[in-house]
């Protein structure tokens, strides 16, 4: 199953080409977290998934035998609030290794009840580490700056590391997502490089927000096209994005200032993550992609991905930040117990370290969760179970 951006404003649409509406993705986060655990077959990469020539670092990571990567968010599902104690229930269920957990700086109080009955389960934990939440005082939408002010907030960073140590931490939510940040790149990119120092004197691994599917699906495009591919750029586009967003595609792409604003975002950060020392570079995805924003009639009966469109965004990461890639969020948009499967096996096809499920449900023909609200597992969460018991052993 988060600038205004290119696939924001396509078509005149609002904020929602991405599977998840920000306030209710907003919504579902806050109550997971503050209860605590929300193309082609024309891959451009000159490194395949997998590839063994890529970097010594991308190598090492690549080679580890880390049998089992995924770990999953559980959130509100069927309109119910999920506490930790049941999520820890279905995280079990599932037969994950990790749950994903966050902690505010803004409101540290010295502990997290939910990440102390995580670990207490014996999960490891991949914590977002988020500066407030996007929300004011009566709950609307306030897309939070980024951090300015690098003494108070390491200052906090360093407490809450000296009290726990996460499997790895997450630098803020979506980066790119203009309902959850206010700010520049060169501002962001400021706050994750302090929060990259701290977190590596404390032995912990780090990684960016997690840019949204729509930022990377219209930056592997711009590369195409700005490579000269424009039949390949088409291509990609033909398998990558809605088919009400196609016809539309090079008209946004080249005239519309908020695209030109999305595209400068997201290029500054790839640029930099070229160079931080970023243990991996982190992205969000939703499956079946090319039926996002087509609402729960378009999307019901969809029961297959394009694998290719993984690849590719697999790919392009890889090889313009020469880092190894993986998801903090990732999760579909039906209950397709075949899709479950497909998707996850490309994440073991990519040999990524860390996968973590979006289990929440945001509405009709947004993400699908693969629980009930009392905890058991819908058909999709059994198909996710047992390709676990199948496939990592």
């Amino acid at each position: 199953m988060k600038l205004q951006a290119f696939l924001f404003s396509i078509l005149a649409l609002p904020l929602y080409y991405h599977c998840n509406n920000i306030s209710q993705r907003n919504e579902n986060e806050e109550q997971a977290q503050s209860e605590q655990p929300a193309d082609p077959s024309i891959a451009q990469s000159q490194v395949p998934v997998g590839d063994t020539t890529q970097s010594a670092k991308n190598k090492k990571h690549d080679d580890k035998s880390s049998k089992n990567p995924f770990g999953v968010l559980i959130a509100k599902t069927d309109n119910q609030t999920i506490p930790p104690e049941k999520q820890v229930e279905i995280a079990r269920s599932l037969g994950v290794n990790y749950v994903r957990a966050r902690i505010t700086v803004a409101d540290w109080k010295g502990s997290s009840d939910a990440y102390d009955q995580y670990a207490a389960a014996g999960f490891k934990i991949i914590l977002n580490i988020n500066y407030d939440i996007p929300r004011d005082a009566i709950g609307d939408k306030k897309p939070i700056p980024f951090v300015t002010d690098m003494q108070a907030y390491g200052k906090t960073l360093n407490a809450i590391l000296d009290k726990y140590k996460p499997e790895l931490a997450i630098i803020e939510n979506e980066e790119d997502n203009p309902g959850y940040h206010s700010g520049t790149a060169q501002q962001y990119l400021a706050q994750l490089k302090t929060a990259i120092d701290i977190c590596h004197a404390h032995g912990v691994k780090v990684t960016n927000a997690g840019l949204t599917d729509r930022e990377i699906a219209v930056l592997v495009y711009d590369d195409f096209m700005r490579s000269g591919k424009k039949s390949e750029a088409n291509e990609f586009a033909q398998r990558a994005f809605p088919e009400r967003y196609k016809s539309k595609l090079n008209q946004f792409y080249q005239n519309n200032p908020m695209v030109a604003r999305q595209l400068d975002f997201g290029r500054q950060v790839m640029e930099a993550y070229k160079t931080l020392d970023l243990d991996y570079v982190n992205f969000h995805w939703y499956e079946p992609t090319a039926l996002r924003g087509a609402g729960p009639d378009g999307i019901a009966d969809a029961q297959n991905i394009d694998p290719t469109v993984f690849d590719a965004v697999v790919n392009y990461i890889k090889r313009v930040t020469g880092k190894p890639v993986i998801t903090n969020e990732f999760g579909q948009l039906n209950a397709s117990p075949a899709i479950v499967k497909q998707l996850m096996q490309k994440v073991l096809d990519a040999r990524m370290d860390y996968a973590i499920w979006y289990s929440a449900d945001g509405g009709e023909g947004k993400a699908v969760a693969l629980q009930n609200g009392n905890g058991s597992l819908r058909e999709n969460g059994i198909a996710f179970r047992d390709f676990i018991k199948e496939h990592c052993k």
